[in-house]
């Protein structure tokens, strides 16, 4: 089989890519687009490792990658050890599993258009054969990514808490997912915070409109230095959203339940 480079790289990049958005989903740790595609673009290009002939030096070049992916899509500062560990952990199930299945399928089919060495996947197929599966896969991802925020239950006790200016926040919180409002420029949710005089200095910050059944107006809405929701078993999710404040009701922080599997 013919191997051509740029197909190997951009294959890679782009299953680098769908395991790192399956590995965010299930360890509920949000990172950009720009550091996933930068993480893709490691996987991409360490697959080259698959025409150098199998020694030691294979072994530390698949581990180095490795952690070079990890840490420049999911890595923060202030993330504990422990933490990135198991970020670590759970993006080699991901990759076993999928590797496992590509074993699976080639060994079911016999087909010569799947070539693996060196922890790398080369697949003699289409641009065209590559979009299709790339649509089955992301609307399997939907799927999944909706079954699981049903099963967010509103009656948890949940605790919204945030950083900001080297101060901490805290709000009691409250999963609905009537709350629908997003920022328009950049997609994240936005999670209002009720019935608090004590805010953080807002020195950026987007509008953004919402409409109720009372009515419609304007949010002001910023991203903080940290944000997590804690739930009652005393879980933390670090999430990627925007923080709203208003004065009027009871204090507490209403947010939709799917940041929580986003």
């Amino acid at each position: 089989m013919s191997i051509y480079l740029d197909t190997l790289v951009i294959i890679n990049a782009y299953i680098t890519l769908l395991t790192l958005s399956l590995t965010s989903k299930l360890s509920h740790q949000y990172s950009s687009p720009v550091r996933m595609a930068i993480g893709a673009f490691i996987g991409g290009f360490s697959a080259l490792i698959i025409i150098i002939p199998v020694s030691i030096w294979v072994v530390f070049l698949k581990i180095l990658s490795f952690v070079l992916i990890i840490a420049a899509v999911f890595l923060r500062k202030g993330m504990s050890k422990s933490r990135f560990l198991i970020i670590c952990a759970e993006f080699l199930g991901v990759n076993i599993v999928f590797g496992g299945a590509v074993y699976l399928l080639q060994s079911l089919v016999g087909s010569d258009i799947i070539y693996i060495n060196n922890a790398s996947f080369y697949f003699d197929i289409s641009l065209g054969t590559l979009i299709f599966f790339t649509a089955v896969i992301y609307v399997l991802t939907v799927i999944i990514s909706g079954f699981l925020e049903r099963k967010a239950d509103r009656s948890h006790a949940y605790r919204v808490m945030f950083t900001s200016g080297g101060n901490n926040y805290s709000f009691d919180g409250v999963a609905d997912t009537g709350n629908t409002v997003t920022d328009l420029f950049t997609g994240k949710r936005v999670i209002i915070c009720t019935g608090s005089d004590e805010k953080p200095s807002l020195e950026r910050f987007s509008a953004v409109p919402y409409s109720t059944i009372d009515g419609e107006g304007i949010l002001y809405a910023y991203s903080p230095d940290e944000l997590y929701i804690e739930d009652e078993t005393g879980r933390r999710i670090t999430v990627n959203a925007l923080l709203a404040f208003t004065d009027s009701g009871e204090r507490r922080a209403v947010f939709n339940p799917a940041i929580l599997y986003e």
